[in-house]
This record gives structure tokens, sequence and C-alpha cells, in this order.
């Protein structure tokens, strides 16, 4: 009985000190000093073994016939733990030695799985995201409430401080809250956000005191803008000795407050409008130089790359906010002050993309150089747009403009083509230049020269890293100078010629540069993009170069020539441009150039020969837009009132018709559509010939003349069907014929019997017997040549395609 409850005994001791060690543990973790719970400095616990339980000692019987054998005693169970202290067993007299008693097994695998796990690790780092947020937004709410309170507590008894006293004691507590900021940060760092909350707010009322002083206390604005400038330098350097981006965001808030203060100085004082604005401009610089040194001296920032950006957004704000009155004072020293934050912002818009873009931000990187140019473009628009300022003034604040971003432009040239950063800005770049462009053009259509310049520049990196859009971009800008037709001014007018010239000549050279696509969707949309910009080049040559030298020419200029000279050109480009093979699918610029698509047809080898058996869209496309420049041309003939001066016109406008027609030629036999084809190359060019035939002469469309002009026009289709082996020709050739001996046996000689209409009938009479004749011989020519064909056909087995001819059925 005393052996079973001296077990008992140890067992409930071994359990309460096993208990007291727990509970030490826990003491122990949650006291613990030096290092904050999530800190991966601070040392984890090690998993401890379960308790094992104490020994039980052994008792032997004295006697086998002992009446009842001692009580068997349950071994104690100890709640598993993953993390507690390592326990000790109990140590044991020499008397009651343990030789069997179980080891303890300590639970390996608890802490190391859950670690392991990511999916088990997600709940937690969204609550720490969470938890981050949160701190953050209380922390700024808690800067807010502080800085109404303080403003609060001066506005209840602001009479009845003195000024002095006002602005001293709240730089004070300015100071004395950046500095305590600093300090907890450096030595706790587990009061981040209270440390960041505090320089923060410590930031602003620094500023509030300056502005307060410059107000209130007699401060100079000249004194007021160097304090601010200088505490905005310290808020910099405290950020990046605290590690704090917020204090970094302070700091850029307190220069826009700075520039604020500067743009109303120089509203209420414009005489002093040209120091202020100097002096923002060093500070602008400055800025700019010291937040793009920091990052390489704050490497504990996780943030640094995005410093320069906190700058930049001061850089452009003061570009936006540059007063127009500068450039009305003083034009020179105005474009200077004014452009130079512009240089400034293109300078960092280099170095800061080049950061995030090596952090891995190449999206932002890219949104970043976009909003620089959105940016030039506005403030060049708000600058030169404004009231008093002159036209000088005004070309050459855009000249600055495009000048700062040619040179921005040209810095990029130098990089690599596989560069990933040059990969990202390249497209954004010609983007803003662009942007920028059109602000220029919008402010004088006199600068599209060298607007279209700077976007030929822009598009050499981008063609570099293998993108072709820019062959279609470039000759698309320059389509602007048609607006110049509505220009008084002559030298606009030439001006906007070399424009076009510009962005047409240098599409090809720019398609010289391509480099090999970069991805697949690319290499799909290459030729689209090429054969877009052909098509684009091509219209500028044919439309808006002659219609801007029409503009240009005096109509009564020469005797009357001038009014031929934009027609003329037109019809030649046009029948050039054919003959080059524009009219051939995939044509690009530089493939037209070379001439390696000269005298093809869109779907045919040659004039006999078609690929496909209908005519594809581009033969037709051809035809059409040729058909009606000559219509055109023709109605500029049919104005001039003189056959010396519309002869030019009318034998272009024959060409451009035959050239046309030259175009679905190869189908006018071997096609489904031959009666289309046909009747479209028939009718066009019949009735461009009857046209040219009445301006020439000045006949009416009833004369004899024309009459008999139609006559021999059926004969000549007859003729020329019969020798094509085209039936549609040949009964287009009699119908002519038959129409003309109706409109002179009812229209021409109804109610008149005189002998000249007499001896016209008898000769149309005798024509049409001839006609007769012929037809009746070229048909059976025609039938013996087909039954011979025939023959040898089923004495050869050779088919026409055998033969060289086409198998599609005529």
């Amino acid at each position: 009985m005393d052996t079973v409850s001296s077990e008992q005994l140890e067992e409930i001791i071994g359990r309460l000190t096993t208990l007291e060690r727990k509970l030490d543990w826990v003491a122990k973790r949650i006291s613990r000093d030096g290092y904050p719970l999530d800190s991966a400095a601070r040392p984890q616990p090690r998993p401890a073994p379960v308790a094992s339980p104490p020994a039980r000692p052994i008792t032997t019987r004295t006697s086998s016939s002992s009446p009842a054998a001692a009580p068997a005693v349950q071994q104690p169970r100890t709640p598993a733990l993953a993390t507690y202290p390592p326990s000790k067993p109990v140590l044991k007299g020499p008397s009651t030695p343990s030789q069997k008693a179980p080891t303890a097994v300590a639970p390996s695998g608890a802490t190391s799985a859950a670690d392991s796990d990511p999916f088990a690790m997600r709940p937690m780092r969204e609550k720490r995201n969470e938890g981050n947020i949160g701190r953050y937004v209380l922390s700024g709410a808690a800067a807010f409430l502080i800085v109404s309170a303080a403003v609060s507590l001066i506005a209840l008894v602001w009479d009845q401080i003195p000024d002095v006293v006002k602005v001293t004691a709240l730089g004070v507590v300015a100071v004395s809250l950046v500095a305590a900021g600093t300090v907890v940060n450096q030595k706790r760092e587990r009061l981040q956000v209270a440390a960041a909350t505090l320089t923060g707010t410590g930031g602003a009322l620094g500023f509030v005191a300056v502005i307060g002083a410059a107000l209130i206390a007699g401060l100079s604005p000249v004194a007021a803008l160097g304090l601010m400038v200088a505490w905005a330098f310290v808020l910099l350097l405290v950020s990046c000795v605290t590690a704090q981006f917020f204090t970094a965001v302070i700091s850029m808030l307190g220069a826009l407050v700075t520039v604020g203060f500067t743009t109303w100085q120089v509203a209420t004082h414009p005489e002093q409008a040209v120091l202020a604005w100097t002096l923002i401009d060093i500070y602008t610089v400055t800025l700019a130089v010291v937040a793009a040194i920091l990052p390489r001296f704050t490497p504990r920032m996780r943030l640094a790359p995005w410093l320069p950006t906190t700058s930049m957004v001061v850089t452009g704000t003061v570009l936006l906010a540059g007063p127009s009155r500068l450039l009305v004072a003083q034009p020179l020293t105005g474009i200077v002050l004014l452009a130079a934050p512009c240089a400034v912002l293109l300078a960092q818009a280099h170095h800061s993309t080049r950061l995030l873009a090596g952090a891995g931000a190449r999206e932002a990187a890219g949104y970043e150089w976009a909003v620089t140019g959105i940016i030039q473009a506005l403030a060049l628009l708000i600058l030169a747009s404004a009231n008093d300022v002159t036209s000088s003034t005004r070309n050459g604040m855009a000249m600055s403009f495009l000048v700062l971003v040619c040179l921005a432009t040209a810095a990029l040239l130098p990089q690599r083509a596989t560069s990933p950063w040059l990969r990202v800005v390249a497209a954004v770049n010609l983007g803003t230049v662009v942007c920028v462009a059109v602000a220029v053009f919008a402010l004088n259509i006199a600068l599209l020269p060298p607007a279209v310049a700077a976007v030929a520049l822009a598009a050499v990196p981008v063609v570099r890293v293998g993108y072709s859009a820019p062959v279609l971009v470039l000759p698309l800008f320059s389509t602007a100078a048609l607006l110049a037709v509505f220009s008084p001014d002559r030298s606009t007018v030439m001006l906007a010629i070399l424009a076009v010239l510009i962005g047409v000549l240098l599409t090809a050279p720019l398609e010289a540069l391509l480099a090999p696509p970069p991805h697949s969707e690319e290499h799909a949309n290459r030729p689209s993009w090429l054969s877009a910009g052909m098509w684009v080049a091509a219209g500028q040559l044919v439309l808006i170069i002659p219609r801007l030298l029409d503009r240009l020419v005096p109509a009564g200029g020469l005797g009357g020539a001038g009014r031929i000279a934009a027609p003329l050109l037109a019809g030649a480009l046009a029948l050039a441009l054919a003959g080059m093979g524009a009219f051939t699918p995939q044509c690009s610029p530089r493939m037209l150039v070379s001439g390696r698509r000269a005298g093809q047809l869109a779907g045919a080898t040659d004039l006999r020969s078609p690929l496909v058996p209908t005519p594809p869209a581009l033969a037709w496309l051809g035809e059409a837009l040729l058909t009606a420049l000559a219509v055109a041309v023709l109605v500029r003939a049919d104005s001039l009132g003189s056959p010396l001066l519309a002869a030019p016109l009318v034998a272009l406008a024959l060409a451009l018709v035959v050239v046309g027609g030259r175009m679905l030629l190869p189908w006018l036999r071997h096609s489904a559509m031959s009666l289309t084809v046909t009747l479209t190359i028939a009718l066009s060019q019949s009735l461009a010939l009857w046209w040219s035939v009445m301006i020439l002469t000045g006949a009416s469309a009833a004369s004899l003349l024309i009459t008999g002009v139609v006559l021999a026009t059926g004969a000549a289709c007859i003729v020329i069907g019969f020798r094509l082996r085209a039936t549609t020709l040949r009964h287009y050739g009699l119908t002519l014929v038959l129409l003309v001996v109706f409109k002179l046996a009812v229209v021409d000689l109804a109610g008149q019997n005189s002998l000249s209409r007499i001896l016209a009938l008898m000769v149309a009479g005798v024509v049409c017997f001839g006609l007769s004749l012929a037809y009746n011989h070229f048909a059976q020519e025609q039938e013996q040549a087909e039954h011979g064909a025939i023959g040898a056909d089923s004495a050869g087995g050779i088919s026409p395609a055998g033969r060289g001819g086409s198998s599609y059925p005529r």
C-alpha cells in the first residue's frame, strides 16, 4: 500500500514539473526583448520532445503465494505541443531504477511541414498584408488628425499668441517630431509605422511653419523659399536614413507646396517672376540630382527605385505651372526658364525608367515615360497659347521642346537592340514624340517639317527592336500637311510639301532598318503594317502633293498652264506606282522602291496566264482607282477650254484607263467572270475615248463625228474580239454598231433630207456591210481552228493546258 502511494505521489510531482517548465517557456516567449515577433533575426525555439513520464519502480514479488499483486499504474499522458521547451527526465533515486521506461520522442515535422507548405502560409501572409495596410492607413489618419488638432488649437488662441511665438513653436514641434521619428526608427525596429508617422507629421508641420512665417511673421519670400527647399532636402535625407518611403512622399508633397507658393508669389508680385522662377528651376535641378543619387545609398529601402519618381512629380508640376507672363515680358529669358524643367524631366525619365525596369517594374517604366510626354505636350500648349505671346516667341518655345525630345530620342540610339529597357521605352517614346509633334503642329502649321523629322527620328529605335508600326505611323503623321490648303501663305504650303516629302522618302529607309520580329504576333502582322505604310505613302504622292501644288501654283499663271501641273503630276505618279507594282499583294515601300515588283500583276504571271480563277481584289481596286483618276483628269481638261492645253491631260487619262484595264486583262477569256471583266474594260476605255474626242474637238455627243467614233469603236471591238477569241467583246462591238445604225436612222435623219446626211447614211451602210463580211470571215476562221484543235485533242489526247494554255473555261 505504501508502494502504491509513493508511485502516485511521484507521478503527480512529475506532471507538476512538466507544467512548470511549459509555463516558464511561454512566459519567456511572450516577454523576450530585443527581437520582434515577426523578425527574421529572432532565434526560433527548437521543437521540444514530448516529456517522458517519470520512471516507475518495478516491484518484485516477495512470494509467489502472495494473495494479490500490486496494481499496475497507468503511464501519464501529456499533451503533444508542437513547440515547447525540452523537458528533462525526472531523476530517481538509486533504489528505484527504471530500466524499461519508455524514452521521449520528439514530434519531428510538426513545425517544418507548416513552414514548407506555401498553402499553409498563404492565410498568414494575407493577414500580415492586411495588417500592414491597416497600420499605414491608421497612421496617415493619425497624422491628419494631429495636424488638424494643431491647426484648430492655433485657430482657437490665434489672436493671443505673438506671431514669432506661433511660427517658432510650430517649427520646434516639427523638428522635434522628425527627430523623434528618426530616433524611434533607429532604436525600435518594431515601431517602424509609428516612426514614419512621426517624421511625416513633422515634415508637414515644417512646411506649414515656413508658410506661416512668410504670411504673418514678415519673412521674405526668397528666405521662405530657401527654408522650404532646405526642409524638403532634410526630409528626403531622413527618409533615406530611416529607409522610410513615406517620408519621401511627404518631402514630395512639401516640394509641391513650395512650387505652389512660388506660383502665388509670381502672380502677386509680377516684377519678381524672373528671380522666383530662376530659384524654382535651381531647386528642381538640385532635387532631381539628389533623388537620382540617393537610391545608391539606401539599399535597405525596398522602394528606393521609386525615389526619382517623387522628384519627377515635382518637375512635371513646375513645367505645367510655369508663368506664361515670362514669355511676354522677356521672351528669350522666359523660353530658357520655362524649357529648363522640360530638359530636367526628360533626363529624369531616362534615369528613373532604367531603375524601375531593373527592379522588375517594366510596365511602370513605360507608363512613367508616357506620362512624361503627355505633360510636355500639355505644358507646350498651355504656355505657347497664352494671350499676348508673339508668334516668334511661340515658335521658339515649340522648337525648344521639339529639340529637347529629339535629344532624348537620340540618347536611345546607342542602346543595344536587345536591351529590355529599350524594348519597353522605344515604342512609348514614339508615342510621346508624336504627342509633342502634334502640339507643335497645332501651334504653327509651318513647323510641320521639323515635327515630321522628329517623328522619323523617334521611329528608328522602334524598328531596331523589331516593330514595323512606325513604317505606317510616319507617313500617316505627315498627312496633316493637307490642312495647309487652307493657309493663304504660299511659304506655308511649300513647307507642307516638304513635310510630305520627308515622311514619304524616309519610309523605305525605316523598313530597311527593321530587325527580326520579337514575337509571333508581330511576325503575323508585319506584312499588313508594311503594305499599309506603302498605301499611305502612295496616296500622299498621288493626292496630297498635287493638291498642295495646285494650291501653290496660281490658276491664271503661265497662260493657264498652271492648272495642268497638278493633274499631270498626279497621273504620272499613279502610272509610275502602278508600273512598279503598287497593286501587287503585300507590297512594302522597300519593295516598291527597289523595283522588284515592276510589271507584275496581282493574281497572274502575265497577261495571258492567271494564277487564280477570278480577279483578286487588288486588281479590281487598281482598275477602279486609275479609272477614277482618269475621270478627274478629264474633268480638269474639259474645264480648260483650250484643246492645246487639254491634249496632255487627255493623253494621260487614256493611259490611265489602259493601265487600269491591263490589271484585269488576264481574266478576259479565262474566267467565270469574263463577262464582267470584258464589259468593265470595254466601257471604261470606250467612254474615255469618246470624252477625249469631245474635249479635243469641241463636238457634242449627238454630232456625226462622235457617231462615227462610236461606230469605229464598235468595229475595233469586233476585230479585237475575234483576235482574242473574246465573245463578250465581239458582242459589245456589235451592240455599238447597231446603236449607231439606230441613231442614224431614227434620230439624226428624222425629218431631214439633206444630201450630207444621205451620204452619211450610205457610208454607214457600207461600213456595216463590210463589218458583216469581216464578222463572217473571222467566225469561219475561228470555227475551223476550233475543229482542228478538237481533232488534235482526240488524236493525241493533249489538253489545252498541256499546250501551255489555261485550263479555265472560256
